[in-house]
């Protein structure tokens, strides 16, 4: 979707609800809110708040969506999320809310587009507390040892022939790897990076970095191990040589054994 058929979208959104009074704020999110991470490729994304009660109008129906008629697949994602795909790739997901229940959710950036009740206060409420919490995940002074429990999670399901769960924990070792360089600053987080979500862009951000991970996942768990604690040493030995690095490369060196036996 080009930038014009885009902002044509969310315009007709916005007039259309503008024109219930039931609706008191329309928050866009992430690319949606945020011009400059946009591209051909973002969905829109957007929050509905509306007064208790009256969530069900834009969940149980989406004719009131643009361009309804187009619409190939919807999608619910629990009692007030939905996905929908049009015809022509395009993406929407959104979430409809009362103001008491939008509080669970999580706001990493947000631009007011209707606000009949001081929504744009409730928005930049949550998008505080969205941020404490995840501060407070990324303080945590264990994370290369959980960086390591990970990793021979990993190598044990595989030895043990669980080749797709061990897969798997490759997978959530390298989120556990990002997020340990984001907590002692060792990746670049330019203003369009996603601070709830670590991979996004990163091919963009850190190009070298994003080519190494990418090769990581082909590997076997063991292989992936070491290639990760290296790597983590690398970024940060020097920037926090407080972290458990011993322990690191103990389990170094037990992977470097298992991928040599195997």
């Amino acid at each position: 979707m080009d930038a014009i058929e885009y902002q044509s979208f969310l315009d007709e959104l916005t007039s259309t609800l503008e024109a219930d009074p039931l609706v008191l704020g329309l928050v866009a999110l992430g690319s949606t809110a945020d011009d400059a991470s946009r591209d051909r490729w973002s969905d829109h994304d957007f929050w509905i708040i509306t007064s208790p009660g009256n969530q069900s109008r834009y969940l149980d129906t989406f004719s009131w969506l643009p361009r309804a008629a187009d619409i190939l697949i919807t999608v619910g994602h629990g009692p007030s999320r939905r996905t929908v795909l049009y015809g022509d790739g395009h993406k929407a997901e959104y979430a409809v809310f009362d103001p008491e229940e939008a509080v669970s959710g999580k706001i990493e950036r947000f631009r007011l587009l209707l606000d009949r009740r001081d929504i744009g206060g409730l928005a930049e409420s949550i998008r505080l507390q969205t941020r404490h919490e995840r501060t407070s995940a990324l303080d945590r002074p264990d994370k290369l040892e959980n960086l390591c429990i990970l990793l021979w999670t990993a190598y044990e399901r595989w030895a043990r022939g669980e080749r797709l769960s061990a897969q798997r924990y490759v997978q959530f070792s390298i989120d556990a790897f990002l997020d340990l360089l984001v907590a002692h600053e060792a990746l670049g987080r330019p203003p369009v990076a996603d601070e709830l979500e670590t991979r996004r862009r990163l091919e963009q951000i850190e190009p070298e970095l994003g080519r190494e991970l990418g090769r990581v996942v082909l590997l076997a768990p063991a292989e992936a191990g070491v290639v990760l604690i290296d790597l983590a040493q690398t970024r940060l030995s020097l920037r926090a040589p407080e972290l458990a690095w011993e322990k690191a490369l103990a389990v170094r060196m037990w992977l470097q054994e298992a991928g040599g036996a195997a």
